[in-house]
Parts: structure tokens; C-alpha cells; sequence
């Protein structure tokens, strides 16, 4: 696959791997779009690389993904490749884990480290499919 030329979305692409991911593919020649859920991490992305697209999404929310998938069709249709990289890592003791009162704490780590990214693969292979060209989905995980 040629690495440049490229309309990318990155997923948690405010800071860390994301972030890198970012810097990488924006000094390749390829126009990059990052989305997070915090928005001053966005800011500061930005301040750096005026050129970065962002928007502001937590993808633990089916709402919000799918919100994304729609303004991405309707702002971006270039996007050819999809970066799900968006995770979070707990630490946690599994034989000490408070489960009964603290399940949503391990459910959202399962839903954005999981969950998220089959969904968006999901909506953006019908969509890439539908292109001309090459195309991508890259899975990171935590």
C-alpha cells in the first residue's frame, strides 16, 4: 500500500500512539483527521499541527460513533483509512476486583477497546468497499 496520498481518521488521535500515528501520516503527505474525547487534548493536537482535522468523539458511546461515521460521509468522503486506536488499559487485581460495584468501570474498558472498534470496522467497510481504490482499516490495541 502506498503511504501517502492518503485521507486517514485516527481514533484516540490526540496524544500518545494516537497522536504519533498522527505526526506520521501528516509528514507522509496524507491529509489526517483525529478524533477524541477530550477536547483541550484537540486544541493542543491542533495548536501544533494547524493542518489536523479534529473532532471531538467518545467512542463509547454508539451515538457518538455513529455521528462520526455520518459527519466523516458527509464532510470527508476522501477518508480511506480508518485507524481504530482509541483504548484504555485499567489496572486492576482480577482475583480483588470489585465486579458487582464497579462493573461499569471494566464494561467501558471492554467497550472501547472491543466494541468500538468491531463497530466502526463494521460501518467503514461497507463504506470502503463502495470506493474506488485502495483502502484500510488498522486495529491497534490495548
Amino acid at each position: 500500500m502506498k503511504l501517502s496520498g492518503h485521507t486517514v481518521l485516527i481514533t484516540g488521535g490526540a496524544s500518545g500512539i494516537g497522536f504519533a500515528f498522527a505526526e506520521r501520516f501528516m509528514k507522509s503527505g496524507n491529509t489526517v483527521i483525529v478524533c477524541g474525547r477530550r477536547e483541550s487534548k484537540l486544541k493542543e493536537a491542533k495548536e501544533k499541527y494547524p493542518e489536523l482535522i479534529t473532532r471531538v468523539c467518545d467512542v463509547t458511546d454508539e451515538t457518538e460513533r455513529l455521528a462520526l461515521f455520518e459527519w466523516i460521509k458527509k464532510h470527508h468522503p476522501g477518508v480511506n483509512v480508518l485507524v481504530n486506536n482509541a483504548g484504555i488499559q485499567q489496572r486492576y487485581h482480577i482475583l480483588k476486583a470489585d465486579i458487582i460495584d464497579n462493573w461499569a468501570d471494566y464494561n467501558k474498558e471492554i467497550t472501547v477497546n472491543m466494541e468500538a472498534p468491531i463497530h466502526l470496522a463494521m460501518l467503514f467497510s461497507q463504506y470502503f468497499a463502495e470506493k474506488p481504490g485502495k483502502t484500510a482499516i488498522i486495529n491497534v490495541t490495548s
